[in-house]
């Protein structure tokens, strides 16, 4: 019938047009699952690692094990094994588009980690005034070190009384690595290099000792501590003046009672004296027993002869 019939163009002109819508709907599928894969809309899409501190976002990673390697890198960097370090902030891991999360290098991921995780290892801690200041393996190598501290920071003698200024006890506690040691010897080695002097200064017309001591961020009873020989009211130019180093963790207290003489001669007497030290230093000096006051010597009064009355 001439109404229905269609001519061989337009047969070819509508097959042509079906192919072409089909194109455009397979390129538009094609189109929207890249996008959903590389936007991590489907599985299969690239993915990173968001690392989280406590809940707070941190840093991004390229995979979990890369999270992992740069934690034990931040563990790695203490002197204690680093399956004994932990953290004792919540670490978590989160799958996230890498897309929109732009992946960090291991030395920009550990800098951002560095700043919000701090190692700690589960040790015997020596504890002053409710602070960590040493960390030992154990109990035992902790009173160990105590009893060192006590004999290297306190003068020698037997009748010295000694004991420590501040609270101290030790106690298990999560201790920084940056101040655990393997042992006493190895605590006592480290105390004693950062309390040495930090060297000497040759002193210049015009210096006094605060300036000197100002100069160099120490107080002035500590320098005048570590110079005992030296006038603190007048140095001399040309005089070489140490400069003390840091404090030890904990301050020795030592108490010796001496008799001390004074005067010469037949007058000379004997006063007790309590030296005080602070860490090997002498801080004061009491005087807790006075000589006795000597009796004054009573002459009796000449007698004077009565009448008549001859003294022989």
């Amino acid at each position: 019938m001439p109404g229905n019939f269609v001519s061989p163009s337009d047969m070819l002109v509508r097959s042509l047009r079906r192919r072409l819508w089909l194109e455009r709907a397979c390129w538009l599928v094609a189109i929207g699952v890249l996008a959903a894969v590389h936007f991590g809309a489907l599985p299969g899409g690239r993915r990173a690692v968001l690392i989280m501190v406590n809940g707070q976002p941190v840093t991004v990673v390229a995979s979990r094990a890369d999270a992992n390697r740069v934690l034990d890198e931040l563990k790695g960097a203490t002197e204690a094994p680093a399956g004994e370090v932990t953290f004792p902030e919540r670490v978590t891991f989160h799958s996230v588009p890498a897309s929109r999360n732009p992946v960090q290098s291991d030395s920009e991921a550990m800098k951002a980690l560095a700043a919000v995780v701090h190692p700690v290892v589960r040790a015997a801690a020596i504890v002053t005034n409710g602070e960590v200041v040493l960390g030992l393996p154990d109990q035992k190598e902790a009173l160990k070190t105590l009893s060192a501290i006590l004999r290297k920071l306190s003068p020698p003698g037997e009748d010295v009384k000694v004991f420590f200024k501040e609270q101290v006890r030790v106690e298990t506690r999560d201790v920084p690595p940056d101040k655990l040691y393997p042992s006493a010897e190895k605590a006592l080695a480290k105390i004693e290099q950062a309390s040495a002097p930090k060297g000497e200064y040759e002193v210049r017309p015009g210096d006094s000792a605060w300036g000197i001591a100002r100069k160099y961020n120490v107080p002035l009873s500590r320098l005048a501590a570590a110079n005992p020989d030296a006038n603190m009211d007048r140095v001399i130019a040309g005089e070489r003046v140490k400069i003390p180093g840091e404090l030890p963790p904990i301050t020795v207290i030592a108490r010796l009672e001496i008799e001390e003489q004074v005067g010469e001669g037949i007058d000379a007497r004997t006063r007790k004296v309590r030296i005080t030290y602070e860490n090997g230093a002498v801080v004061s000096r009491e005087v807790i027993g006075r000589p006795p006051r000597r009796a004054t010597a009573f002459t009796r009064p000449a007698r004077r002869p009565g009448p008549g009355e001859v003294i022989r």
